[in-house]
C-alpha cells in the first residue's frame, strides 16, 4: 500500500493526500466516476524539480534560500529597526501600506498568530485606495504616535504610493524622518529614490524575491518584530519543511505528489478551495487566493483558488462542495492543538428543564473537539460523494507553524506551475493592467497638474 500521509520532517506540518486519491476514483453514489488525465512520468518530475533548483540556485527565484541566507531575508536588518522603533516608544500604531503580496502576507502571519504578540502595537492595513475607508482609518489615528511602513517592491505601484502621498501629507514633512519606514527595491523604484533623498529608514526586498513571496523579507519580518513575534521562529518552520525536500527524493516527496495530482485531474477539476478549520487562519485562505492565482492561472491554463473557513462556511458551500459541480478540490488546514480549547460545561437549570438531546452531546467536549469532529464529517461527507480533498495539519499555531506553512504552499505552487510549463513568478495580466492604469492616468491629468 503506498503511503498517503507524512509530516515533512522535523516541521510542524502533517500532510494528509489520502482522499485526493481516493475520492477521486471512488463514490457512493452508484454512478460511474470517469478517469482522471493519466499521471505524469518520472522523467516530468525530474525534469520539473530540476529545472527550479537551477532557478534558484542562479539566484533568479529567492524566496526558497531566503530562510538560509541571510542576505535574501533581511532578518537582522528587520530586527535592528523593528527593534529601535519599539524601543522609542513613540509609537502605538502602525499604518502599514502595501497592496496584493505586499499586504497578505504579513496580514494573516499576524492574524494567525496575534495572541502571541508581545508588543502593544496595533496594526491597520490599508490595502486598497478606497477613499471612504482610507479617511475613517485616519480619523482613529494620531499622526504623533503612528509609524507608517509603505511596501511597494517596484516602487510605483499606484496604489500604495497613492496612499504614501496622502499619508506623507497627513504626517507632515517634519514627521517622515522619524515616522515612517519604506520596505523596496534595494536600489531602483521611485520610493526608493525618495526616501534616499529624505533621508527616510528603508528596508530592502531582494531583487529575486516575488511579492507573492515576501513573507521571507522584510515584508513579513519587520512587521512580525514590531509585533512583538519571533523571526526566527518563523523562518526556523521555513528551514524545516526547505531541509525536508532537500533531502527527500522527487518521488516521495508530498508536496510533489499532491502537485502531481492537481495537474492530473485539472482537466475536471480546476476549482481549489482553501478551507482552515480556524479563524485565526482565515486570512491563509487570502493569501492562497493570490498566490495560486496568479502564479498558475498562465497560457490558458491554471486554476481557480476560492477561500472558505470552516465550520462556518459548512452552513454555505458544503452542499455545493457535495452535490455541485464535480470540477473542485478542497484543501483543509487544521490545528492539532490551542492553548485552551474551550470546555462545553454541564449547566443544571432547575426545576421544569427536562433533558435537552444537543445539549447533553456537547457537554464534556470542548470547542477544539466539536470543531476537529466537525472537519472529519465534512471531509467523510466530501470523501464518500467522490469529491476529493486533503488536509495540512499543523501541530499548533505558532511562528514556527506558520513559517513551515507559508513555506510548504510557496513550494507547492512553484512545483506545481513547473509541472504545467508555466513561470510561476511572473504576472504579465497584473503588469498589462499597471501599463493601462499608467496611460489613463497620464490621458486624464490636468493641464494645470
Amino acid at each position: 500500500m503506498s503511503v498517503t500521509a507524512s509530516r515533512l520532517g522535523s516541521s510542524p506540518i502533517t500532510l494528509d493526500w489520502s482522499n485526493l486519491v481516493r475520492a477521486a476514483s471512488t463514490g457512493s453514489t452508484g454512478k460511474p466516476i470517469p478517469k482522471s488525465d493519466p499521471a505524469l512520468d518520472a522523467s516530468e518530475w525530474e525534469q520539473a524539480w530540476t529545472g527550479l533548483k537551477d532557478r534558484f540556485a542562479k539566484g533568479e527565484v529567492g524566496f526558497y534560500d531566503s530562510p538560509v541566507t541571510p542576505d535574501l531575508s533581511q532578518q537582522q536588518e528587520s530586527e535592528t529597526l523593528a527593534s529601535e522603533i519599539l524601543k522609542s516608544g513613540r509609537f502605538t500604531d502602525c499604518l502599514f501600506l502595501g497592496i496584493g503580496g505586499s499586504a497578505l502576507g504579513p496580514i494573516s502571519f499576524l492574524a494567525a498568530v496575534q495572541e502571541k504578540a508581545s508588543s502593544a502595537m496595533r496594526f491597520h492595513f490599508a490595502e486598497n485606495p478606497d477613499p471612504v475607508d482610507w479617511k475613517t482609518t485616519l480619523g482613529r489615528l494620531s499622526p504623533e504616535s503612528t509609524l507608517v511602513c509603505v511596501v511597494t517592491k517596484s516602487g510605483t505601484t499606484f496604489e500604495t504610493v497613492s496612499q504614501f502621498l496622502a499619508a506623507a501629507e497627513w504626517l507632515g514633512r517634519s514627521r517622515l524622518k522619524t515616522n515612517l519606514v519604506a520596505i523596496t527595491d534595494p536600489s531602483k523604484g521611485d520610493l526608493r529614490a525618495f526616501a534616499a533623498k529624505e533621508g527616510i529608514r528603508t528596508l530592502a526586498i531582494a531583487p529575486p524575491i516575488g511579492g507573492r513571496f515576501s513573507v521571507f523579507s522584510p515584508v513579513g519580518l519587520f512587521p512580525a518584530r514590531l509585533a512583538g513575534l519571533s523571526t526566527s521562529d518563523f523562518l526556523l518552520g521555513a528551514k524545516q519543511v526547505r531541509d525536508y525536500i532537500e533531502k527527500t527524493p522527487a518521488e516521495k516527496n508530498p508536496l510533489f505528489i499532491i502537485g502531481q495530482e492537481f495537474v492530473r485531474q485539472a482537466s475536471r477539476r480546476s476549482v481549489h478551495v482553501c478551507m482552515p478549520y480556524s479563524n485565526r487562519l482565515r486570512m491563509i485562505g487570502d493569501w492562497f487566493v493570490q498566490l495560486w492565482g496568479e502564479s498558475l492561472g498562465k497560457d490558458g491554463k491554471g486554476f481557480t483558488p476560492l477561500a472558505a473557513v470552516g465550520a462556518t462556511d459548512q452552513h454555505s458551500i458544503l452542499q455545493l462542495l457535495r452535490d455541485g459541480p464535480d470540477d473542485k478540490i478542497t484543501l483543509f488546514l487544521t490545528v492539532d492543538h490551542v492553548d485552551d480549547p474551550v470546555k462545553i460545561p454541564k449547566i443544571d437549570f432547575g426545576p421544569g428543564h427536562g433533558e435537552y438531546t444537543s445539549f447533553k452531546l456537547l457537554q464534556g467536549h470542548t470547542f477544539q473537539d466539536l470543531l476537529q469532529i466537525e472537519y472529519r464529517a465534512t471531509s467523510q461527507v466530501l470523501t464518500r460523494q467522490g469529491r476529493p480533498n486533503l488536509t495540512l495539519r499543523l501541530d499548533r499555531l505558532d511562528e514556527r507553524a506558520l513559517g513551515a506553512l507559508y513555506f510548504a504552499f510557496s513550494v507547492l505552487t512553484a512545483f506545481t506551475g513547473a509541472l504545467m510549463n508555466v513561470n510561476p513568478f511572473d504576472q504579465p495580466g497584473v503588469e498589462e493592467g499597471k501599463i493601462y492604469t499608467r496611460e489613463a492616468l497620464t490621458e486624464q491629468r490636468s493641464p494645470t497638474d
